[in-house]
């Protein structure tokens, strides 16, 4: 059976500056068999919706899938966004068949909503990328929380209607520390590959300067990946209580209402680290007579 998917996200692939995990989520995604991208919806996070929109629509181009629609979000008015109605839309049409993965604010979520509170009862599963459960610590420097506390009300909203819910927090995505070492390898691939490569190379730097790292964690890989090859994965479920004040921090864990959700953890990182690296010789492989790859 093809699972119906909606990549919502913040992606600043190739951004000065900003994160690469949101591109690297989708070319993941688009190598997985048997997974059909509806669209992408875009949100803000690692940058502004006037940053992220275009930059997805180029970054689709880029990687030779233009054909998948992306739609703006909103920062602050349901009325106007047409990502939120585009989820409306496609939950209709797909009732209790659709997937949803977001990995940045989740404002885009809450809108839709508010267009329909029947929204998340046809929804089939939501993986999340984002929030804590303890602080957040890199080579003795705190990492604050971006994807749920940057819109507090959204997160607590889809944490509550959310049906079946994965969560891929900030703590367990530091189980997946991708070395400069064993990216390097990617030199030695096909064109794809060499490109990935190439146009990856200025995070590696900004990680060493920031956080001393010789590597990076590709935080929003995990939570596409607990979705769509859960073997990976231990099933852990949590019983998680946010409110207002510990989402201020990202922070799963307050005096709210209590509900469970999955906090996968990876099974054997050496094998989920091979296995990424393999879904970016897979895409590459499906492109090799149709694009030109420029290094």
């Amino acid at each position: 059976m093809i699972r119906k998917l909606i990549i919502d996200c913040d992606n600043t692939f190739s951004i000065d500056g900003c994160d690469i995990d949101d591109g690297l989520a989708i070319i993941y995604t688009l190598a997985q068999e048997n997974t059909e991208v509806l669209g992408i919806s875009t949100t803000f996070g690692n940058n502004k919706l006037e940053i992220v929109y275009p930059n997805t629509i180029s970054f689709m181009k880029s990687i030779g899938y233009s054909e998948i629609p992306v739609f703006k979000g909103s920062e602050d008015s349901y009325k106007a966004n047409e990502a939120a109605k585009f989820l409306v839309e496609m939950a209709d049409k797909y009732n209790g068949e659709l997937s949803i993965l977001a990995t940045g604010s989740l404002t885009n979520l809450y809108h839709a909503w508010q267009i329909d509170n029947n929204f998340y009862e046809k929804i089939k599963d939501i993986s999340l990328m984002g929030g804590i459960t303890e602080p957040l610590i890199i080579n003795k420097k705190i990492l604050n929380e971006l994807n749920f506390s940057c819109n507090v009300k959204a997160s607590l909203n889809v944490l509550e209607y959310g049906r079946t819910i994965i969560i891929a927090t900030g703590n367990t995505c530091l189980d997946g520390f991708f070395t400069r070492e064993r990216f390097e390898k990617l030199k030695e691939g096909n064109d794809f590959e060499r490109w990935l490569y190439a146009k990856s190379q200025y995070w590696f730097d900004r990680e060493k300067d920031v956080f001393e790292n010789n590597g990076i964690y590709i935080w929003d890989i995990l939570s596409v990946a607990a979705l769509l090859n859960p073997d990976l994965f231990i099933k852990n479920t949590l019983d998680i209580s946010p409110d207002e004040e510990s989402m201020k921090k990202g922070l799963l864990f307050g005096k709210g209402k209590t509900r469970k959700v999955i906090i996968p953890k990876i099974k054997d990182i050496d094998k989920y680290i091979e296995h990424v690296y393999q879904q970016y010789k897979i895409f590459g492989e499906q492109h090799k007579n149709s694009l030109n790859f420029q290094v």
